[in-house]
């Protein structure tokens, strides 16, 4: 039970899948020697039996050796030592039977042997003929020993040729072998490379994904211990990201609220006024005015109330907390709307000039749309004089390549219809060191205590998410431009009793 446990755990993890590898390796490595270890030992005994059949060879040469001594010397050393080996050679023929007939057939050892005591025979007849008949004894002594040289000659030849022939074999079994296994270990180190650097590759394209913002978590894409335990910390760990980064964007949209709030102040300050002015008109006319003035100050009243409702209301809307919803958006109304609220700031001499088309609309969230301009409104309000200026347009491009200048976002590459939007200020322009970085979370130049950084972070993260682009281009002492260029698909064309409603309500 504990067994099957464990080798399931292997089979669901990298490390169990490269152990096995290993492990199939070395058992490939291990059948390869003992085979080898195997096939050195048949060519052990073979060399074995090669040494035998070579040393009766050369046991019958010396025993042809002290024959011719013998003959020719007639001296009873040579004698004796000519029939030592032939007992020598009957001896090594009786020990090594079985050897021997792996050499050659039974009758041709039979008649070795026969031949080996007929010559030791002859031999003695030899050593005691007379002078008449020891010629024909030496002949038939010649004769018996070129048969037994023959013989043995024979045997010691097909042995080496044997021999060389399982060398041959060996050599191309050897060859074989060897690619056998690399083909095995390649084999095995490519489905090791698929089932351990496939899901590594699509981690690598899914982390590549959530960068470009194409999805949002990583999914598992296998089953391996590791591999989820690592996709279990990354998307734990995006979502701790996302929480702050939310968590950072509420608090950038509060520090713009406060600043919104001495505009609305000055915006609801008006309506209240005339509001006051037509009450104040009323109860000084009570029984005085007739009845349609007293309607038409009403009147007044009423669309003062309207007005400064719509004001709150629009308030209220950037304050709350929604999902992401796009929606056609008129830009000047929602420019126009967003410069009264931050209307305080701005210098009494400074202007802001809107250059925007009435009716050109927009696929976005209002809301965040609405923190895009606050924050570059703000932006431009910073370095401003008193004589400063802030011109904000728009317009349909047809887009090919992205905007000059420091580009940024995914739209940036989109080609086709597109609306560019424009803030443009003549202040002191942004330093060239530092232009790459503006865009970069908790950079800023001001002193402590006076903002976090994410003003220009959450311009980018809120064009990025609508699909567009936003570039920066500026020069010390000649101002900054930021263009953003927003994606028009899915736009519904307003009519002009829209627009005027819409601008109406604002």
């Amino acid at each position: 039970m504990h067994t099957a446990s464990q080798d399931k755990l292997s089979r669901h993890s990298l490390r169990g899948k490269i152990t096995l590898g290993y492990y199939a390796v070395a058992a490939i490595i291990l059948v390869a020697s003992l085979f080898f270890v195997g096939e050195l030992r048949t060519l052990e005994a073979r060399v074995v039996l090669g040494q035998r059949a070579t040393d009766l060879f050369n046991t019958v040469l010396e025993i042809r050796r002290f024959e011719r001594n013998y003959f020719l010397h007639h001296q009873a050393a040579d004698l004796e030592e000519n029939g030592r080996y032939i007992q020598l050679a009957q001896d090594m023929l009786t020990a090594n039977r079985a050897d021997f007939a792996a050499i050659a057939t039974q009758a041709r050892l039979t008649q070795l042997r026969g031949l080996l005591d007929d010559y030791q025979r002859q031999m003695s007849a030899f050593v005691a003929a007379d002078r008449r008949q020891i010629e024909s004894v030496e002949l038939r002594v010649r004769a018996l020993g070129q048969e037994v040289v023959a013989i043995a000659e024979d045997m010691a030849g097909s042995e080496r040729r044997q021999i060389q022939t399982t060398l041959a074999s060996f050599r191309t079994l050897l060859l074989g072998v060897i690619l056998c296994m690399a083909l095995l270990i390649v084999v095995i180190g490519r489905v090791l490379s698929q089932r351990v650097v496939r899901p590594l590759k699509e981690m690598e394209s899914s982390v590549a994904a959530i960068s470009a913002n194409r999805r949002e978590t990583l999914s598992a894409p296998s089953n391996d211990r590791e591999i989820l335990s690592i996709i279990a910390a990354f998307n734990h760990m995006l979502k701790e990201l996302d929480l702050r980064q939310k968590s950072l964007m509420r608090s950038e949209r509060l520090a713009s609220l406060g600043t919104m709030l001495s505009g609305v102040a000055h915006e609801l300050n008006n309506p209240l006024s005339n509001i006051s002015t037509s009450c104040q008109i009323l109860q000084e006319e009570v029984g005085e005015s007739d009845a349609a003035t007293q309607k038409m100050y009403l009147e007044q009243i009423d669309q003062q109330t309207e007005r400064a409702r719509n004001i709150v209301r629009s308030l209220l809307d950037f304050s709350r907390e929604r999902a992401f919803r796009k929606e056609a958006v008129l830009l000047r109304s929602l420019v126009a709307q967003t410069v009264g609220f931050v209307r305080g700031e701005v210098s009494a001499k400074s202007v802001v000039q809107i250059s925007i088309p009435e009716d050109l609309s927009v696929p976005a969230d209002a809301q965040r749309l609405q923190q895009v301009f606050v924050n570059l409104i703000r932006n431009a309000m910073e370095g401003l004089g008193p004589q400063g200026r802030i011109d904000i347009s728009a317009q349909i491009v047809h887009a090919d390549e992205p905007p000059a200048g420091t580009a940024l976002g995914e739209g940036c590459g989109t080609k086709g219809e597109m609306v560019e939007i424009r803030v443009a200020d003549n202040g002191p322009g942004i330093a060239p060191d530092i232009l790459p970085r503006i865009f970069d979370p908790f950079f800023t130049t001001r002193e402590v205590g006076h903002g976090m950084g994410l003003g220009l972070f959450v311009v980018y993260e809120i064009v990025d998410e609508h699909g567009g682009c936003i570039a920066v281009q500026s020069m010390p002492g000649q101002g900054a431009t930021f263009c953003i260029r927003l994606p028009r698909e899915g736009v519904r064309e307003l009519s002009a009793t829209d627009a005027s409603e819409d601008k109406g309500a604002q």
